[in-house]
């Protein structure tokens, strides 16, 4: 894997925050969402298009039930998935319906600062997407604070599988998912780089060594939109995309 970029589309928000697109909906429809900072908010305000986010032209703002905590939210065919902010549950919002649909408990993640990325900031609890589903990604006492990847069936929240790790999760700058495969950087800072790579398809994990450009010094969030084959980062009050290339080893009959 190559991470080319980042080439800067906004500079707006606070230090922290997240914004992101639907990877499951056509490029026709490519509304943006953007939820600044990490806490003691729950307005998420809604563009029609990339355009209309660079020129600030918002379409509609969402008032949520339950402010959220962290960065790490995702939307994914029509809902937003959330972490309620002081809690371990999971929130599932409708767009469409303007409500909350499901909230479950994801039992024994740690929250509220027990297991966050190295910035800190209550990201604890990272949820994502990619070509396979709807995933989250967390830290237990049980699995003495290593990242545990669980797999969500996105309707009910239910867990249907889950992947104990041996990576530290305070020790992790951001993490992301592509093609079943977690992706975890060393740092939020400058020098980061994606740094370990666990397949859920095999269970096994490799030491990788995959740079990245953290132009702005500080990254709070970073999350792979499969339509886009790029990486959504909140780069210190700046919102850039990354371009990921993705090689793919060809086997022949030699090596079967």
């Amino acid at each position: 894997m190559k991470i080319t970029g980042p080439q800067t589309v906004k500079t707006s928000g606070t230090r922290f925050g997240a914004w992101m697109t639907d990877p499951m909906v056509s490029l026709k429809n490519n509304r943006v969402w953007y939820m600044d900072s990490y806490t003691n908010n729950k307005i998420v305000k809604e563009f029609k298009s990339i355009s209309d986010f660079v020129s600030g032209v918002e379409s509609r703002s969402y008032n949520l039930p339950f402010k959220w905590a962290g960065t790490n939210h995702v939307v994914y065919n029509g809902s937003l998935y959330y972490n309620k902010m002081q809690s371990n549950i999971l929130v599932r919002y409708s767009f469409d319906s303007g409500r909350v649909v499901t909230q479950r408990a994801l039992e024994s993640a740690g929250f509220h600062n027990v297991y966050p990325y190295t910035w800190g900031g209550f990201s604890d609890i990272d949820l994502m997407a990619d070509e396979i589903g709807l995933w989250v990604v967390y830290a237990t006492n049980q699995n003495a604070g290593n990242i545990v990847i669980s797999q969500l069936n996105p309707d009910t929240l239910q867990i249907l599988e889950t992947w104990n790790t041996e990576y530290s999760k305070r020790n992790a700058g951001e993490s992301f998912m592509i093609c079943g495969t977690l992706y975890i950087t060393n740092s939020h800072l400058t020098g980061a780089k994606v740094y370990y790579a666990y397949s859920t398809k095999t269970s096994t994990y490799e030491y990788t060594d995959i740079p990245f450009h953290n132009q702005y010094f500080h990254m709070s969030m970073l999350d792979y939109n499969a339509r886009d084959r790029a990486l959504y980062g909140w780069n210190n009050g700046h919102q850039v995309l990354f371009n990921v290339t993705l090689f793919h080893i060809i086997k022949t009959e030699d090596d079967s």
